[in-house]
């Protein structure tokens, strides 16, 4: 099929620039960029990347800590039709090195050199930056559609290494337009980003406010929920993006209240990782009224949302799956399940990703199959069309050829008093197969033995563990999901 009419996300700017003009983009720190610049700017650097042998269909990897430099970039390897690969500015060259090789990278964009490395970089520093200043703020010769992917999105590796998604440009403008239908950004609104571009949720949040006309807010990696709330009310930011784990902060920091702490805020919209349903109607309360929790993917995008009222009738779900997404829970074999039935997510939308790069290579939860997207999650869907996950595939603990998902004993288990947060894993176990184990959080002193007593009320047998372990806080990874390979770690 002929793809080179379709609109590439470059074009899409160049639209956005001339309706938006001077209204200002982006800002982060002492930078700010209007509409104008932020297209112009993306074209030098444009055509500073084709002078250092970028070129059509090549996977240019982002590695920069700046997100303003990040995004341009992005946007300067569409203009050249290469494809874009975000990576977390973070990670030691070693695994920069390894990204390369298995998602190949032509060269990556970092920010400072790497000794011993095996891959090409363009360094991100003063040298470069006065090389562009001198280039053409025209569109590099030779641009044209949407022959190449746009991007390869890569997750964050929670059970291993990470998985890289193929998107296309029509597949990521109809995620960024998908927005619209799932949430109601405002309009000249201030969205404030707390996130690398590296992730996922994070880019495509940026580029949809952009594609609004509204002021995007870039925030250091670094920061305190102190630090976020009082920006919110300083800036009055009308939406923010954040993980869980940032609104349980923010929720300490607003203590009990009569009204909302953020009265600007008209959006917080959080996922990336489950919620307590007590958590979620916390939030509602006590942070803004328009909370709005989802279930997404990388893979998928948004798959269910969590608003309005739905937060206090069916909190302990991830909200109503949205109309522009096809889901369907299924046996190991590919068969519907009928109404509250527990089986595998999978998902079928216009802006699904289409492919997993080097699928062949690994062995992973995430994966298309016959044009549907398996999420690698376990869930059920409700006459009502609510969607709740009850666990990862990959964390099933299979107990006396039982599936227990760790999502109902952690339920249960934070339902303790004293307990903050907790999470649950399987170990082996010669006669069981599988023995539970809970690593818990707690405020105050708990016991082993409290804890398991507690158990036997709030659990029902079978489901019970039988070793609690205690700790000053669960391993996160940056989306705050928990990093169950690190707690497994722990019994060896």
């Amino acid at each position: 099929m002929d793809t080179s009419t379709h609109s590439t996300i470059s074009d899409l700017f160049y639209g956005i620039s001339r309706r938006y003009a001077n209204r200002t983009a982006l800002i982060e720190g002492d930078n700010k960029l209007s509409f104008n610049d932020l297209t112009d700017y993306s074209s030098k650097v444009a055509h500073q990347f084709a002078e250092s042998g970028i070129k059509a269909g090549d996977h240019v990897g982002v590695a920069l800590r700046h997100n303003i430099s990040s995004l341009t970039s992005m946007l300067a390897i569409w203009k050249l039709n290469a494809v874009a690969v975000p990576i977390d500015f973070r990670i030691r060259p070693s695994d920069r090195e390894k990204y390369a090789n298995e998602f190949d990278l032509t060269i990556i964009v970092q920010d400072g050199a790497a000794a011993n490395i095996n891959y090409r970089v363009i360094i991100w520093n003063e040298e470069f930056e006065s090389k562009v200043a001198k280039q053409s703020i025209a569109p590099p010769s030779g641009h044209c559609g949407s022959v190449h992917p746009a991007t390869i999105s890569l997750t964050s590796g929670t059970t291993g290494r990470p998985i890289g998604f193929v998107q296309s440009h029509k597949a990521l403008i109809l995620r960024m337009l998908a927005y619209s239908q799932e949430c109601s950004y405002p309009v000249d609104g201030r969205a404030l980003m707390t996130f690398p571009l590296s992730f996922s949720a994070s880019r495509n949040h940026t580029l949809a406010q952009l594609l609004r006309g509204n002021t995007v807010y870039f925030h250091p990696p670094t920061f305190s929920a102190k630090e976020i709330s009082e920006r919110l009310i300083k800036e009055r930011i009308t939406f923010i993006f954040v993980v869980p784990a940032l609104v349980k902060q923010l929720l300490e920091v607003a203590g009990h209240r009569e009204t909302p702490m953020f009265p600007d805020l008209k959006l917080l919209y959080t996922g990336g990782a489950g919620m307590l349903a007590e958590e979620k109607i916390k939030a509602q309360k006590n942070l803004t009224l328009e909370f709005l929790h989802c279930f997404s993917t990388s893979l998928t995008g948004t798959v269910s949302v969590l608003v309005g009222n739905d937060v206090l009738t069916h909190a302990d779900t991830e909200g109503r799956i949205l109309g522009s997404v096809w889901v369907q829970i299924v046996d190991e074999s590919g068969n519907e399940l009928p109404d509250n039935q527990i089986g595998m997510v999978r998902c079928r939308s216009p802006n699904s990703s289409e492919t997993v790069y080097n699928e062949g290579s690994r062995v992973a939860g995430d994966r298309i199959v016959e044009g549907w997207g398996y999420t690698g999650d376990f869930g059920r869907i409700d006459a009502d069309g609510f969607l709740t996950i009850v666990g990862r595939s990959a964390d099933v603990i299979l107990r006396s050829g039982i599936n227990i998902y760790p999502a109902e004993i952690e339920v249960a288990i934070s339902s303790i008093d004293g307990v903050v947060s907790c999470a649950a894993v399987g170990i082996p176990h010669l006669v069981l197969g599988e023995e539970i184990v809970v690593f818990v959080v707690a405020n105050h002193t708990l016991t082993e033995d409290f804890v398991l007593a507690r158990a036997q009320v709030v659990l029902p047998a079978g489901k019970r563990p039988s070793r609690v372990l205690f700790l000053e806080e669960l391993p996160l990874n940056a989306n705050g999901k928990v990093l169950r390979k690190d707690l497994r770690e722990k019994l060896i």
